[in-house]
C-alpha cells in the first residue's frame, strides 16, 4: 500500500502526463516530506514550478500561455509535445 506522499507523487506524475502542471506542482507540493532527498522527484518539482513561472510571464507580456515542449529521449528518439 502506498503512503500519501508516494501517492502525491503518483497523482503529480499523471499531472504532469495530461500537461495539468498547477495540479502537478500542487501534488509535488504534498509529496516533498517524503521525497526531499530524491534527485529525481526535485528535477521534476523544480522544472514543473520553473514552467508554471515562465507560463505566467508570457502570459503577463503577450496574453499568451502557450509554451510547447519537446523532450529528447535516450537513442535519439524524439517527442513533441504540445
Amino acid at each position: 500500500m502506498l503512503s500519501d506522499a508516494e501517492k502525491a507523487y503518483c497523482l503529480a506524475l499523471e499531472a504532469l502526463k495530461r500537461k495539468d502542471y498547477p495540479a502537478a506542482s500542487n501534488h509535488f507540493d504534498k509529496a516533498v516530506p517524503h521525497f526531499k532527498n530524491n534527485r529525481e522527484f526535485n528535477l521534476l518539482r523544480q522544472t514543473t514550478e520553473l514552467l508554471l513561472a515562465v507560463k505566467e510571464e508570457r502570459k503577463k507580456l503577450d496574453g499568451e500561455d502557450m509554451i510547447e515542449l519537446e523532450e529528447v529521449l535516450p537513442y535519439g528518439e524524439e517527442k513533441d509535445f504540445r
